[in-house]
Formats: C-alpha cells, sequence, structure tokens
C-alpha cells in the first residue's frame, strides 16, 4: 500500500441497546482509507464498523445521524467530511434521546406531526412529498435539546412553501403551527445540516406572518415587562489578567480590541451560536434554558468575563440574566460586558 496515497480515521462511535443498556457508551475505531477514491460515501464507513464491532447498529433506510455534531445523511462523500471536519470523527445519533439502537431512533414522530399538522389537508400530496424529502431538517431541529415535543423545522418549511402555493390555507395553516407550548414559537433555527438548504428568512417570514395574524396580547406584555433583571450586575474595573470568553453569537466578526498579553482568552461551544435572542417573546422557557446553557459554558470552562460582540445582545442578556438563573437553578458569575464597556475600559487604561 502506498502510505502516501492513504488517509489514517481514528472514529469514536455511538452505542446503545434500548433493550439491554442502562446508558449509552463509545467505543473507538482506526481506519485508513484512500485519499483520492471520490466514490467512498460516509455509509460506507458504516459496516466496517460493524465489521469490528457486531454490536454497532445503523439504519438501512433514512440514514441521518451526526458527525462532529453536523447532521449528514449516508450519501456524504467521506472525503468531503474529512477535509471539512479532518481525521478525528465522532458518530452519534441524529438524536440520542431517540436511538434505540445505536444511530437507529424512534422516528415516529415524524409522521404523527405531519398528521397531526396537515390532518385537514388530506388531499395535499404535494406538501407529503415535500415534507418526506424534509427528514433530515426534522431532526436536525436545534429545538430538540430543549422541547422533544417540538413539532420540528420540517413542518414549518413545508407549511410556509404550502401557503405560498395555497394562501387560501395559510389562517389555517399558521394556527396549526403555533401551538402554545410545542409550535413555531419555540423555534430559534439554526442550520445544523452538513450541506443543506438554509432555511432561516423562509421561517423568519413564517414568523412574520404569525405575529400579524395575531396581536400581542395583554399578557404578552405583562409578560415582556416582566423580564427585568432582579441583582445588581457584576462589574470589572479591568480587563487584565482575566478569563475572557467572547460571545459572537450569529456574527462571526467583532471590532472589539481586547489586549490579551496578560489574560487568557476562554473558548466555548455556543459562542456562535443563538442563545434564546429570537425566541425570549415567544418561548421565554426555551430562551431562558438556551441562554443559561450559553453562559455557564463560558463560565464552566473557566471565564470569568463574558463580552458580547453585538451591544444588542449584551443589553439583552444582562435584562434577563436573573431570570435565567431562576430558570436554571444556578447563579452565573460573570461580568457581562457590551463592546462600548470594552472601548470605555480600553480608554481608561490608556489615560
Amino acid at each position: 500500500m502506498n502510505f502516501l496515497n492513504t488517509i489514517d480515521l481514528e472514529v469514536k462511535a455511538f452505542f446503545f441497546n434500548a433493550k439491554t443498556d442502562y446508558l449509552p457508551y463509545y467505543k473507538h475505531f482506526s481506519f485508513t482509507i484512500n485519499k483520492n477514491d471520490q466514490r467512498i460515501l460516509l455509509k460506507d464507513l458504516l459496516p466496517m464498523i460493524k465489521s469490528k464491532n457486531e454490536n454497532f447498529s445503523y439504519p438501512q433506510k433514512d440514514l441521518v445521524f451526526r458527525v462532529n455534531d453536523k447532521v449528514v445523511t449516508g450519501e456524504e462523500k467521506l472525503l468531503d467530511i474529512v477535509h471539512a471536519m479532518g481525521t478525528t470523527l465522532v458518530i452519534d445519533p441524529v438524536l440520542s434521546f431517540r436511538s434505540e439502537n445505536g444511530l437507529i431512533i424512534n422516528n415516529n414522530d415524524f409522521m404523527h406531526q405531519y398528521r397531526n399538522i396537515f390532518k385537514h389537508h388530506t388531499e395535499s400530496r404535494e406538501a407529503l412529498e415535500l415534507y418526506l424529502s424534509l427528514y433530515a431538517v426534522h431532526y436536525a431541529s436545534e429545538t430538540f435539546h430543549y422541547n422533544h415535543e417540538y413539532i420540528g423545522d420540517a413542518i414549518l418549511v413545508t407549511v410556509a412553501k404550502m401557503i405560498e402555493k395555497n394562501p387560501e390555507h395559510q389562517e389555517d395553516l399558521l394556527h396549526a403551527i403555533n401551538d402554545e407550548f410545542n409550535g413555531i414559537g419555540c423555534c430559534e433555527y439554526e442550520n445544523n445540516l452538513f450541506q443543506g438548504e438554509d432555511y432561516s428568512d423562509l421561517i423568519a417570514n413564517l414568523k412574520q406572518k404569525i405575529r400579524r395574524l395575531k396581536r400581542r396580547s395583554i399578557m404578552d406584555r405583562l409578560k415582556t415587562n416582566c423580564l427585568r433583571n432582579l441583582r445588581n450586575p457584576i462589574s470589572i474595573e479591568s480587563l487584565e489578567g482575566k478569563n475572557i470568553a467572547i460571545y459572537y453569537g450569529q456574527s462571526n466578526t467583532t471590532s472589539l480590541k481586547i489586549d490579551l498579553l496578560k489574560s487568557r482568552l476562554i473558548q466555548f461551544e455556543m459562542s456562535n451560536k443563538l442563545a434564546g435572542q429570537t425566541i425570549l417573546e415567544s418561548c421565554p422557557e426555551i430562551a431562558y434554558q438556551k441562554a443559561g446553557k450559553m453562559m455557564l459554558q463560558a463560565m464552566d470552562n473557566g471565564a470569568e468575563v463574558l463580552i458580547f460582540a453585538q451591544e444588542e445582545d449584551a443589553k439583552l442578556f444582562k435584562r434577563i440574566v436573573a431570570m435565567v438563573e431562576n430558570k436554571i437553578g444556578r447563579e452565573i458569575n460573570l461580568a457581562l460586558l457590551a463592546p462600548s464597556e470594552v472601548e470605555a475600559l480600553n480608554q481608561q487604561k490608556v489615560a
């Protein structure tokens, strides 16, 4: 074998059998592949794992799972995955809490959600065909991590496209997806697919239709007015020597100027993910969970200061931090700083 033409893969694979196992576990495998063979698909890696451990299980159809937390289908080219993610791959079911045996999940909810929303539109074969094509989109829904009963992003995409084609059904469909606990109000959409279409604009437009359909009630306004911080924020006089984390949200860049010569930059997983901003009014319960998870990640990784790349994010998270603490049952011992406050500290240091 010409080792110059090979790639060594380190694979960490998920194992769990609901009939015999109490908790999931992982096993490690090593493989060598031809780095020039574009015919190898991601699904070809799965029988290679099974050949080394017969307890590894995966579905023979509807093959959707996660690699390094990105949702993939079996039809991805393995070399594309490696080029994008590196040679260390972690394989998980698309939603671990739905695993019945390895990557095989209980997917009964997929058709249940369709029938529930389109129960009065059974004549729409076009809607069904579209929805079936969005199987991966459904299970890539970020909201499932916080609400297992969520209707799923695929329903929202299907409804949005059916409204475009049949506007006479708009009001019925909007009411159908506007369930108080599990509907569109819970959705803070992010495209978690490895190579999939982004539906951000489509879902944002659907939310706009919902807002126009139903004016905010008095209780909604009272709820928003109650989202006030109930404690004084932690203040600091200097960033020098501090462990600093930066939250970018949907912005990948920042004009912040931070002298890190005597400080340490803390990395955390949710630094580039939404954390409840867009669903604070429609679904505060999940918004608080997401905000808490984001801030606790920074704190538990050692941060003392959390700087927000966007001024609006800083104002929002400062305002709700006490409500978040109450929801998650932990104190968030972080100094929360806006870009303007970082600039003021920098000027103070120069002076």
